[in-house]
């Protein structure tokens, strides 16, 4: 076995240039970074340099470099079946359990002890184009929803509630997969690194000493990537009236969640473009007999975090209002990753070392923009509520936290956002002479990348229904259908400036069942 050395030597290709823009990526060394795929601890701020020439050169790096910030600090996907079926348009309802995820002064309206509990199942499916060719991936999760408890005091006027549980509140479960010829690109320079303790490429002779390779383009590309894990929040809450008609509540979430993520990469020689035949090819001249490369990423995060929401609520006698603000979400994510390569050569060619992997560890915070929401919902007849919710979050005030080097590039990557308003409509009608409810819901969730168009936006219809059994029990069911169009990007070639990227068609269906006991 030829030995590698520990350390580079010489200045780099891209250093040698002297453009600023080039300069950015030598100092990102190792960028083949999916969405969802963090970096080693010691290129914690070259996430967000990428970010900075993704602003300049593509649209789709917009999407991509700020995945991570934007999945953990987002708000959720919701609570109930009942709020589900009603396009979780809930914020003006909000009369039972899960009051403490849509507005905790709705709390205030229960007159009976409920106890809640349920299951969600979530099935996602993207269809994505990468390079002229289309892919599809499925994947699916059944995690349970909720499982809480409200208990009304006695009072002498007014109202006073308590309730305590655990909401599911977000799902990371998604796949991708794609295959296709690129005729423009390798990932093999974009993993550059100065240090080679994490240049893989190199410590499996597919670069030199100096960080270059003629591996640059014409060679076909597969991958596949899966995540999954989810985010939950232990909620305590409580809701009072102050006045008649007149209710204010407050929920403490302690949010604590998974996620991983795993990527398995393949780069080959499909039409035999290196096929050097010299006799005696030095070790380090391997890559002129390149065949294929494997690359295999894998992430596994903890997740903890903190937030309050606040609420207020109006009842009228045909008509409720409903208010509320949640602060910003305080998410401190703990991650392990481990990255391994392999390369493989024409006619057997062994230099030596052939497969190459290390472990490594890393943290950061992530502090989500203030969020405000406002509901009503109307009882125009006995029998019919029809409801409406907008909530209004401004996420160029998303931040990286409690990471000295992230935190310098804030203002960049809060570039890449912008502030949206959420629509939720939804309708409930009691079917006369029985105990039978139906429901149905539309929403509408823009993009909070700015630049996206409205394809972007997830656009989401619903329907459920629900049923009481002997006064007491309470059966809902709640289905929701999306769709929406995304991008995402495998990796950008530092001397090309390219970004390779899928461009996808998501749809996604979640089914809710809820059980609920009031005495």
């Amino acid at each position: 076995m030829v030995s590698r050395p520990l350390e580079r030597s010489g200045a780099n290709f891209y250093e040698l240039l002297g453009s600023p823009l080039i300069i950015l990526f030598s100092l990102w060394t190792r960028g083949s970074v999916h969405p969802t795929k963090k970096i080693k601890q010691t290129m914690k701020t070259k996430l967000l340099l990428l970010l900075g020439l993704a602003v300049l050169f593509t649209s789709t790096g917009l999407a991509q470099s700020s995945e991570d910030a934007l999945r953990f600090a987002s708000p959720g996907r919701g609570v109930g079946s009942r709020a589900l079926g009603m396009g979780n348009a809930y914020i003006g309802v909000a009369d039972d359990y899960s009051a403490t995820y849509w507005n905790p002064a709705g709390l205030a309206q229960m007159r009976r002890i409920e106890i809640t509990g349920g299951v969600s199942n979530f099935n996602y499916s993207n269809s994505a184009s990468f390079l002229g060719s289309s892919t599809s991936d499925k994947q699916s999760s059944t995690k349970l929803d909720n499982l809480g408890f409200a208990f009304p005091f006695p009072t002498l006027q007014g109202s006073f509630v308590l309730a305590f549980g655990y909401n599911h509140v977000g799902d990371y479960t998604t796949g991708t997969s794609y295959d296709g010829f690129n005729p423009n690109s390798s990932i093999i320079p974009s993993l550059y690194d100065n240090d080679a303790t994490y240049d893989i490429p190199f410590q499996v002779y597919l670069e030199n000493k100096n960080g270059t390779t003629p591996v640059t383009k014409n060679v076909q590309q597969t991958g596949t990537v899966k995540e999954s894990g989810g985010m939950g929040n232990w909620a305590f809450a409580g809701a009072m009236d102050v006045a008649k008609d007149l209710s204010f509540g407050v929920t403490l979430n302690a949010l604590r969640g998974t996620y991983s993520y795993e990527r398995n990469y393949v780069e080959a020689d499909s039409r035999n473009v290196y096929n050097n035949t010299q006799a005696n090819l030095p070790a380090d001249s391997a890559y002129l007999r390149f065949n294929k490369f494997y690359l295999d990423n894998i992430v596994t995060s903890e997740l903890s975090g903190v937030n309050f929401m606040f609420g207020m609520m109006y009842r009228a006698d045909r008509y409720r209002i409903g208010l509320t603000i949640t602060t910003p979400t305080s998410v401190k994510v703990t991650e392990t990753y481990s990255d391994a390569g392999e390369s493989v050569f024409d006619g057997n060619f062994n230099p030596g070392q052939k497969l190459y992997s290390y472990d490594a560890a890393n943290s950061y915070g992530v502090l989500s923009p203030w969020t405000f929401g406002a509901g009503i919902s109307v009882e125009p007849f006995y029998g019919l509520l029809l409801a409406a919710d907008v909530d209004y979050s401004d996420w160029t005030q998303i931040e990286w936290s409690d990471n000295k080097d992230l935190q310098r590039e804030n203002t960049t990557l809060q570039k890449n956002f912008r502030a949206v308003t959420n629509i939720h409509l939804g309708a409930e009608y009691e079917i006369p002479g029985t105990d039978l409810r139906i429901r149905g819901g539309y929403m509408n969730e823009p993009s909070k990348y700015a630049g996206d168009p409205s394809s972007y936006n997830q656009i989401t219809y619903t329907g459920g229904a629900g049923i009481l059994l002997q006064n007491n029990v309470l059966l809902d069911l709640g289905a929701a259908f999306g769709s929406f169009n995304t991008r995402h990007s495998n990796y950008v070639d530092p001397a090309l400036l390219y970004a390779s990227r899928t461009d996808e068609s998501i749809s996604a269906t979640r089914v809710n069942f809820t059980i609920s006991y009031r005495f």
